[in-house]
């Protein structure tokens, strides 16, 4: 699964329907396996889930007093069940079939290294088509100001009038044209250091090691807010979970793994999804 506006990032599909990925799951919620803080934390997925019948999100509904916590279709918990034929779906299982599927898919360096490949690999194409296109705009925005320039001279010698509706119509122009190749440029400046991903075995593994540490963090906001670094969105239906992130924003992550820069509490176009094959 995984960007944001980047047209850039492969893709690749994860599919893995309820039965196969519950012997995941249930190792994942092993609490012999698993810190008990990531087996009995609160909403892992919130702003995450979705269902897969009407594309709203799954909110929290409880049962017998609060005792029992579920995933629900939010529409058709407040519009009834004519609504959408939605689901309800124990918390903690649904949790746990996700972080399996994190554990086992995304978080081994290995896995982290063939998922990011084709990334990679794609990105020295993009790098090297933002190259052209920015010593283009370079070309253009040098031969806009040379005009800028050789119109003032019109204008110190006399052949030309600073009031004339043809001149003022033309520098107007030319100034608009510098200026919007000014933005061009730091734009794609901006897209050329976000396609240039250094990244190492070393700093998957360095990537590997952090997750593996967040996710088994007691502190809930900071394991929601990794959730969201890993993963766009998880679609679930009665028979199969669909889970989609950010290639390229996983990428940016491998590439300084230590970085002081946390994903925002609570806050990888293409995308990965889950699928029941080799892909992931």
């Amino acid at each position: 699964m995984w960007p944001a506006r980047s047209a850039v990032a492969s893709s690749v599909d994860l599919h893995h329907n309820l039965s196969k990925i519950r012997t995941a799951a249930r190792k994942a919620g092993n609490p012999k396996a698993t810190p008990p803080q990531v087996v009995n934390g609160p909403t892992f997925l919130a702003g995450l889930a979705k269902c897969g019948y009407c594309g709203l999100a799954l909110i929290q509904n409880t049962g017998k007093g609060g005792a029992y916590r579920y995933y629900c279709c939010s529409k058709k918990l407040k519009q009834g069940p004519l609504s959408c034929r939605g689901l309800r779906m124990p918390m903690q299982n649904l949790d746990d079939i996700v972080m399996g599927h994190i554990e086992a898919n995304i978080l081994p360096p290995d896995r982290l290294e063939d998922m990011l490949k084709d990334y990679i690999a794609s990105a020295r194409d993009r790098e090297a088509a933002t190259k052209a296109s920015l010593a283009k705009k370079r070309t253009e925005l040098t031969d806009t100001k040379a005009a800028i320039t050789r119109l003032l001279e019109l204008v110190e010698k006399g052949l030309a009038e600073l009031e004339d509706p043809e001149f003022r119509e033309r520098m107007v122009a030319l100034r608009f044209r510098r200026d919007e190749l000014n933005t061009d440029i730091t734009d794609l400046n901006r897209r050329l250091n976000d396609e240039r991903p250094d990244i190492t075995r070393e700093k998957l593994k360095s990537l590997s090691d952090l997750l593996r540490g967040q996710f088994d963090s007691g502190d809930h906001q900071v394991r929601q807010a990794y959730a969201r670094l890993l993963l766009d969105e998880v679609r679930v239906w009665d028979g199969e979970i669909h889970v989609t992130g950010s290639k390229r924003r996983l990428a940016k992550k491998a590439s300084d793994p230590t970085g002081t820069t946390a994903p925002e509490v609570l806050s990888f176009f293409r995308k990965w999804r889950a699928r029941k094959d080799s892909n992931l």
